[in-house]
């Protein structure tokens, strides 16, 4: 009977992947005491240790890297005999889902992450959003479940997080030097603006103050537009944290308003409330 179990050797190949204990256990959703009691119970039935701990880093003893390639197939080979087993009954489900596009993409993918875990054969279909455009996909029968700022009456919703849009320019526009500015201030200079996506009723997303304007569809595409010079915008804080680092933009010297929040929710019609792996996600993306 083998002396390590599989568990043990998913600890061992999730250290050297993920560089240390503690970032181990939040690959395996363990805690770091767990992640260490089993590699060290790993080196006592071995007689040997796996890591010397220089810092927060574990690093691999030579005795370690000569087991890592066949502990790396092990837990592969096990992974896709798992996937194998449930996917024999489980047939191929696809999950269509709106995301609005002020949520930041590392939020969703996560909870894609766990879905895939547990239904490994669950395909997705996203489509970005903006304002009313989840709601109308949702009502259209187009999404299962959708997030965004403005959803449909008559759904299950949950409240999902809230986003802050600042006020933001290019280092290179003027306005990035002019100080306790009024909105009124901001009305001869050019917005970009978020547009909605929705077909049925279209408004835009911010204080639409200014005569000039260039609309775009995506968070993206109104960063590239502001970074290039062409404008303002309210754009997301997860968005703009590094060119605001780098020295790239400036939030706008606003006396009043120069931070909005947009609180977004999940939601979805009541005929779903049962199906499992929309409920995975929903669990996945509300914790």
């Amino acid at each position: 009977m083998s002396k390590v179990s599989l568990e043990q050797w998913k600890m061992f190949v999730a250290v050297v992947e993920a560089g240390g204990f503690a970032q181990a256990g939040e690959m395996l959703f363990k805690t770091q005491p767990t992640i260490s009691h089993g590699i060290h119970k790993i080196e006592q039935l071995l007689g040997k240790d796996l890591f010397n701990i220089q810092g927060r880093k574990a690093i691999l003893t030579p005795f370690g890297q000569s087991l890592l390639p066949q502990a790396k197939l092990l837990v592969s080979q096990a992974q896709h005999l798992e996937d194998q087993a449930i996917s024999f009954n489980q047939p191929a489900r696809q999950l269509r889902l709106a995301v609005d596009v002020l949520l930041p993409p590392t939020y969703w993918h996560a909870a894609l992450q766990q879905v895939l875990r547990a239904y490994p054969q669950t395909n997705f279909k996203v489509q970005q959003s903006s304002l009313s455009r989840a709601a109308e996909l949702l009502e259209d029968g187009h999404v299962d479940l959708a997030i965004g700022s403005r959803l449909p009456a008559q759904i299950i919703s949950y409240p999902l997080t809230s986003v802050q849009l600042w006020a933001v320019v290019s280092n290179e526009h003027k306005l990035a030097t002019s100080k306790d500015l009024k909105l009124d201030d901001l009305t001869c200079h050019r917005q970009i603006v978020i547009s909605d996506m929705g077909l049925r009723q279209n408004t835009n997303s911010g204080w639409l103050g200014s005569t000039q304007r260039l609309s775009v569809y995506d968070a993206q595409a109104a960063l590239a537009a502001v970074s290039s010079g062409l404008g303002y915008a309210w754009l997301p804080d997860w968005l703009i944290s590094l060119p605001l680092k780098n020295g790239e933009l400036s939030k706008l010297s606003l006396q009043d308003g120069g931070c909005r929040q947009v609180a977004l929710q999940l939601g979805y019609y009541p005929t779903y409330q049962d199906d499992p792996v929309l409920q995975t996600l929903r669990d996945a993306l509300l914790n």
